[in-house]
């Protein structure tokens, strides 16, 4: 399924840009959110596992695109402002700490073993 829609020509003419992987993570971190809320998760359970565990992953990950990639340091700022909209317009405030949590382990995955030097 999945080779399926990356054979769609529009998918495969936004693919070509590099910063795309970013952007498709951010995605995905967006809509986590909404589709754990539509299965109606509990409250913990959609804190702990997505917001804490699995996003933390994800912008650690996005962090060490970004080095791989070589793109612009601002783009580490694409996930944590599209994740506080999203708090924004759904959750609890309290959330939003979350956007700068994601920051953080982007930087990490930005440094990328060099947190001791």
């Amino acid at each position: 399924m999945i080779e399926k829609i990356k054979q769609i020509k529009f998918i495969q003419k936004l693919n070509q840009y590099q910063a795309m992987p970013i952007i498709w993570w951010t995605l995905l971190v967006i809509s986590l959110p909404l589709v754990f809320s539509l299965l109606r998760m509990p409250t913990i359970w959609r804190v702990g596992i997505l917001f804490i565990i699995l996003n933390c992953v994800i912008s650690y990950h996005i962090g060490n695109l970004i080095k791989t990639i070589k793109l612009k340091r601002y783009w580490l700022l694409l996930l944590p402002c599209c994740f506080c909209l999203i708090v924004l317009i759904k959750y609890a405030n309290y959330n939003l700490l979350f956007g700068l949590i994601y920051l953080i382990f982007e930087i990490f995955g930005l440094m990328d073993r060099q947190i001791y030097k």
